[in-house]
């Protein structure tokens, strides 16, 4: 029976309290708790820029591992945010940096920076949303098209400008701790798997399968075609050379074959007086290995466990076992044998399952002996092999390698690159100025705002883009932009380049600090140079990091309340 005690249900000893109210916060963004937020995440992402940035450590209250870094993607994954708002632009930079793997701390100081200038102008919501939709429209007009004077194409006769690329994301990742020698020969690692990656004859993409091995030096670290897998024990070379020339034969088990009663599955079995179940599973993995060993099966593979008299049986009859190979590695194998993956031991292989490999061998990577499996058709699949000095640098090389391949694939849709160094961000803001300045009065028009509300909303936008350039100097250092190229300068007497390396310096080249004010011009664009730029932004990744940004900050902007749950 219930009792009504102190405005609580009771049954028993059981205690239910009355659902609180939710709480509603009206005009979040003129609460400064949470512009205080807003403003310490600008911080965070803002101080992790570039290639001089200040590396974060995360961790929890009660231990565990440490997380060293100073990409976005690790950021935000392992910082938990209590206000919805950071929640959903935390959430939008994750989704970016999914799609396109970099630009994901641009995405977030632009966003952020247009959203506390908008306020510190005090911009209507209304009116900074059409402005701001009026300037990314005419950013996305420019950059595509052929005057642009921050794109340069990608030239695939030559690795030059792909491994520009990707020397730019590694030195980006200060976490990685590479020298420059360390650098060049991992950006010619990549760019190299990236080729790999590129099939002759087929519409799909290879794979490339990232190893890693630590403590060994950065310069051991090397690309292989084909798979690499563990050495599977008691193999021996004098096994493969007693094996001859290849092709060979090669099955593939995505079940378990331990003939342990369990790893059958979620079944209900029917076990009869009398009967060993797991003898007789046993002897269905025995009467599975004589099938392979009568169709000349050279390689068997397994997904989970081998159970050992099978893995005997095998050997002896020259079959090489691979067993727990490892969901991961599943379908590369699969792509490299041409193989189709059998799911049930109880019935026989059937012809078109088995696959084929030319060949397989023993290398030698740093301190681990590993497999070599190479492919015996047009399979692009390769193995990089990245060595470091510790846990942490190689897991920041192994994620960095990983997303400048994905970059590098992404040229192929999009054959271009911006010049990086923050020189796309202070030549488009110096664009965006002049292209607005004339015309204020008749574009203020067409958007139904005042020219005022146009020309801080203008202002509001360019001030955000260069502020993602100044991120780039943590040193104290000004940064300063020249009056001819708006490209991107240090205030170092012994820098001859701007910062992506195009425009040399000249003694009539005259240059101001970016955080001051400075009469509006059209910038000149390079007719000629004999320089190519050494740091590049990808294309792809940065056009949409400035388009979603965009629209995140002008949802952001225009939130009015937010409800919460607190049950």
């Amino acid at each position: 029976m219930f009792r009504k005690l102190n405005n609580k249900l009771t049954l028993g000893m059981s205690r239910i309290c009355t659902k609180k109210p939710a709480v509603c916060t009206d005009e979040p963004l003129s609460n400064s708790n949470i512009c205080q937020k807003i403003s310490l995440l600008r911080n965070i992402l803002s101080t992790a820029y570039g290639p001089t940035g200040r590396l974060k450590q995360i961790h929890n209250n009660v231990g565990g591992h440490v997380l060293t870094t100073s990409t976005s993607t690790a950021l935000l994954k392992r910082v938990d945010m209590s206000e919805p708002l950071l929640k959903m632009i935390s959430t939008a930079v994750q989704h970016h940096t999914t799609r396109y793997s970099d630009c994901g701390l641009f995405m977030g100081i632009f966003m952020l920076g247009l959203i506390e200038n908008t306020q510190k102008c005090n911009l209507r919501t209304v009116a900074a949303a059409k402005v701001y939709k009026h300037l990314v429209e005419e950013c996305n007009t420019y950059l595509k098209g052929d005057s642009c004077g921050c794109k340069v194409p990608v030239d695939f006769t030559s690795c030059d400008s792909l491994i520009a690329l990707a020397r730019s994301m590694i030195t980006s990742k200060p976490a990685c701790m590479l020298n420059s020698r360390e650098t060049q020969h991992i950006s010619s690692l990549i760019t190299q798997v990236f080729l790999y990656s590129i099939p002759c004859n087929s519409c799909c993409f290879g794979r490339t399968v990232t190893i890693g091995i630590e403590g060994q030096a950065v310069s051991n670290s090397s690309v292989f075609p084909g798979l690499l897998v563990d050495v599977p024990q008691m193999l021996e070379p004098a096994d493969l050379n007693r094996l001859g020339s290849g092709p060979f034969k090669v099955v593939l088990f995505n079940v378990s074959l331990s003939g342990d009663i369990s790893e059958v599955g979620d079944v209900i079995l029917e076990i009869h007086k009398g009967v060993d179940p797991e003898h007789d599973l046993l002897q269905q993995l025995l009467k599975l290995g004589e099938q392979v060993v009568k169709d000349k099966v050279r390689l068997f593979a397994c997904q989970k466990v081998v159970h050992p008299i099978l893995q005997h049986y095998l050997r002896k009859h020259g079959v090489v076992v691979i067993e727990r190979l490892g969901l991961a590695l599943m379908e590369p194998f699969v792509q490299i044998t041409g193989a189709q993956a059998v799911a049930s031991l109880c019935s026989s292989v059937p012809a078109e399952a088995y696959g084929m490999v030319k060949e397989f061998c023993f290398q030698s990577c740093g301190s681990r002996e590993l497999l070599q499996l190479l492919p015996s058709k047009d399979a692009a699949v390769s193995t990089m092999v990245l060595c470091h000095r510790n846990e942490t640098m190689l897991e920041e090389l192994k994620m960095t390698c990983q997303r400048a391949e994905h970059v590098l694939r992404l040229t192929l849709r999009e054959p271009y690159a911006l010049l990086g160094g923050g020189c796309t961000e202070t030549l488009l803001a110096t664009h965006i100025t002049h292209m607005n300045e004339s015309k204020a009065a008749a574009t203020a028009a067409a958007l139904c705002v005042s020219q005022s509300e146009f020309l801080m909303a203008v202002k509001a936008f360019c001030s955000s883009l260069q502020s993602v350039a100044l991120s780039l100097e943590h040193d104290g250092q000004d940064c300063l932009i020249d009056l001819t190229f708006a490209h991107r300068w240090f205030s170092d007497t012994y820098c001859k380049t701007c910062g992506c390396g195009l425009v040399g310096d000249r003694s009539n080249l005259e240059k101001t600090p970016l955080n001051t004010s400075y009469h509006t011009f059209s910038p000149v664009s390079l007719e000629s140079t004999d320089r190519q730029p050494r740091i590049l932004d990808s294309f792809s990744a940065k056009l949409n990091a400035l388009n979603v940004a965009i629209e995140m900050a002008n949802f952001v902007l225009d939130v009015k309340y937010i409800i919460k749950d607190i049950n």
